[in-house]
């Protein structure tokens, strides 16, 4: 469904929930004083200014974690290049703000503010991406042939200089209007369109959907946001994947501990049984009701809905870090310097599990007081269909309002189907209480 753009309204401006305690001030300052002095190791990163590199985001995002770049090669084809920051450059593992970082597990993004995992100054500036300036790197590549069959990969250490930063919208109207000077953004869509097409028949699941965000807005009122999986998205996550994969394929080779991310193979739907679904949410509902949870751990795994034989997630070591981690693994690797030992990485890695959890679950109460909101504020009834069901003895099931991109928990009709058509109805809501009870009934 074709969903107009949102309109450019300006949500309420918070200060971020929680700070940084004062300890760290002087770390801080230290760290910013020596960022743009030489780093060991410097020396020897691979020089990759010359490149056409962009980043692509959000509208307004300034923490830059990743970029990208078409390089072509001399017998024909071309070099992908995926571009991570590298803030290990200047943090070890015993700096007081890695400690922290590790304490918190990852950066949360609520409505009325952001927990970073580093201090803004920080994430915002050295360690990121920041077009028109010479930046530090992972570079991970893979050498692709005319017909876009990867041929070579790796990584290096690396130099990088952004020619620009654009968003998401930007890419999909260049995508849609495909003029020619835009060669190398068509080249790499395709390309992308080839790396999704080559995990789809390894098993891999793709269960794009939009997604609805909610913003508090001045005077009291919440905005609803809808997310589109638009091409520019599926292009920059493809990149991102295949980052992983060939960091995982790496650390596999040379027997090296990582936060290898995996998932335990399930059995699905026949593909006769998910036929007779609609695609997006019901059939997706379908997929994920039968899907194990992911892990991760030191040693290599496979990833079942990826559809990667092994996976370590490395492209946002300023958000996330586990990522972070991997930074510090492959690098030490790299320079022959001495890795965390597998009991040693765990340890770093159970510390960070345990705080992203806790963030992870902060982000998901905020968004469940928003959504409470924004339905108090609406009041329905809205129009769905029916995707699965949670706990049938007790009638609770899960309905998609497609307009609104929103999965609720509702009481539901007895003997409800994967998509019949249902009218949800607010019958009690209390955001302040946690408070939510919707009904749906048959059409």
């Amino acid at each position: 469904m074709n969903r107009p753009r949102p309109a450019q309204r300006q949500p309420v401006r918070q200060q971020p929930v929680r700070g940084f305690p004062p300890a760290l001030r002087d770390p801080l300052a230290r760290l910013r004083s020596l960022a743009s002095q030489p780093c060991p190791g410097d020396e020897d990163r691979q020089d990759l200014t010359g490149l056409a590199s962009l980043s692509i985001d959000d509208a307004g995002t300034i923490e830059v974690d990743d970029a990208l770049a078409l390089e072509p090669r001399a017998a024909g084809g071309w070099r992908l290049w995926i571009h991570v920051a590298d803030p290990t450059a200047l943090l070890s593992v015993t700096n007081p703000l890695t400690m922290e970082a590790c304490r918190r597990g990852c950066s949360a993004y609520l409505s009325h503010g952001a927990m970073p995992m580093f201090p803004e100054s920080l994430a915002q500036g050295v360690f990121s991406l920041r077009p028109g300036q010479r930046c530090r790197a992972l570079s991970f590549w893979v050498d692709l042939d005319e017909d876009g069959h990867a041929m070579a990969e790796g990584w290096t250490p690396s130099w990088v200089r952004l020619c620009t930063a654009v968003t998401y919208n930007d890419v999909d109207d260049l995508l849609s209007m495909a003029p020619p000077e835009e060669d190398n953004l068509l080249e790499l869509h395709r390309i992308t369109r080839q790396l999704n097409q080559g995990r789809r028949a390894t098993g891999a699941l793709c269960l794009e959907q939009p997604e609805a965000r909610f913003r508090p807005m001045a005077g009291g009122s919440v905005a609803l946001e809808v997310l589109e999986p638009t091409p520019a998205r599926q292009l920059v996550a493809e990149c991102m994947v295949l980052a992983g994969q060939i960091a995982g394929r790496y650390g596999q080779r040379h027997d090296l501990p990582l936060p290898y991310r995996g998932q335990t193979a399930s059995p699905l739907p026949s593909p006769q049984e998910l036929a007779t679904l609609s695609p997006g949410a019901v059939r997706n509902g379908a997929l994920k009701a039968c899907l194990q949870r992911s892990s991760t751990g030191t040693r290599p795994q496979p990833h079942f809905a990826l559809g990667a034989p092994v996976y370590v997630q490395v492209t946002s070591p300023i958000r996330r870090f586990t990522d972070f981690l991997a930074h510090l693994q492959l690098k030490a690797h790299c320079c022959r310097e001495s890795v965390l030992t597998e009991p040693d990485l765990q340890h770093w890695l159970d510390q960070a599990l345990a705080g992203a959890q806790e963030a992870g679950q902060r982000a998901k109460q905020d968004r469940l007081y928003w959504l409470q909101s924004w339905l108090q504020q609406e009041r329905g009834p809205w129009a769905g269909c029916f995707v699965r069901w949670l706990r049938e003895s007790e009638g609770l099931g899960l309905v998609w309002c497609e307009d609104m991109a929103l999965e609720l928990v509702c009481n539901c009709p007895s003997r409800s189907r994967p998509d019949d058509p249902l009218t949800v109805s607010l019958l009690e809501v209390n955001p302040e209480r946690g408070l939510l009870r919707l009904k749906a009934q048959a059409v």
